[in-house]
């Protein structure tokens, strides 16, 4: 035990012999259901059911595939959200790849912010919308079926852990190499499917509802946990916001039949970890091609499920916008 430790159960048992003689007894609260309790009081006053949405997708030396990304967002999402864009670009050639992509998308709801402090910038944004709720993405993502917004305005994140990167279709995990069993999925009557996230047992993409690929948070509460963990990139910030799953895990999962929006492995850039699946293509070839006056042919992976898109490389088509 530590010295705080020790000093805290001194403190502690003394505090106990007073009230004791008095006839009172002191219970000491376990921390995670200390934390259940708060919530759950939290929550009685924090319903954010009916409010509107806000989509924020982490981008770095990836324009090609993020161009891809916004153009199945636009195509298959009914009523969708205003999204904003934070990158990081390494090189002048990349950042002006990315300068191509806002240029392309002037006209849609889009945001684009050039990171320089990613925890800082990412705090400041989300402080800055007036959203009620919060959609996290990153730039490998399709959207592979269309999908209604509106589904999501009547739920409750403080009950409910969303994740559109799920569905019937994920068997397999690419991250963690390896078959997956499925959840008891049970049909909601608004086209969406619960689950529990304690069902599955050991390590798995059914077991994990805090991430950034498509996960739904409440604005505030998203707020709450960033500012008081540290990371630097979206690796380090899904990695900083496990401390919290205790919380998440005991609310219900909502996925959709088929995921909507799916990471597509087809390349690989970052600086804090590995992933053991690789593609077909660099971030150097996909500059040189986008440079070159062409656009992933995202058309391809529409209405196909996941175990195929996941591993689906990437066609090139003319860029039309």
């Amino acid at each position: 035990m530590s010295v705080g430790g020790s000093m805290k159960a001194k403190i502690f048992k003394r505090l106990n012999g007073f009230f004791k003689k008095r006839g009172y007894i002191i219970k000491e609260i376990p921390a995670v259901e200390l934390m259940n309790r708060f919530y759950e009081s939290f929550r009685r006053i924090s319903d954010e059911a009916g409010h509107e949405i806000a989509s924020l997708v982490f981008s770095k030396d990836r324009a090609m595939q993020l161009h891809a990304f916004l153009s199945s967002y636009f195509e298959n999402v009914e009523n969708h959200s205003k999204m904003i864009v934070l990158y990081r670009a390494s090189t002048d050639e990349h950042l002006k790849s990315y300068q191509d992509v806002e240029n392309l998308f002037k006209e849609h709801p889009v945001k684009f912010v050039q990171e320089f402090n990613f925890r800082d910038q990412l705090i400041s944004e989300v402080s800055d919308c007036d959203a009620k709720k919060l959609i996290l993405y990153v730039d490998d993502m399709i959207f592979t079926h269309k999908f209604n917004y509106e589904l999501l305005k009547q739920i409750n994140p403080y009950e409910t852990c969303v994740a559109l990167s799920r569905g019937r279709d994920m068997t397999y995990s690419y991250v963690l190499s390896k078959d997956l069993e499925l959840p008891e999925l049970t049909e909601l009557e608004n086209q969406l499917l619960e689950f529990s996230w304690n069902e599955i047992r050991g390590k798995s993409d059914w077991s994990y509802p805090l991430g950034v690929s498509g996960y739904m948070f409440s604005t505030r509460e998203f707020l709450a946990m960033t500012k008081n963990v540290t990371f630097k990139a979206p690796n380090s910030l899904e990695g900083a916001l496990q401390p919290f799953m205790p919380i998440f895990k005991n609310r219900k999962g909502i996925c959709t039949e088929n995921a909507v929006s799916v990471c597509v492995h087809a390349n690989l850039v970052q600086d804090e970890a590995d992933n053991p699946f690789l593609g077909e293509f660099t971030i150097e070839q996909l500059l040189q091609k986008w440079n070159e006056g062409y656009q992933i042919n995202c058309s391809e992976f529409y209405g196909r499920p996941m175990t195929i898109t996941q591993e689906q490389n990437y066609s090139f088509i003319p860029r039309s916008r």
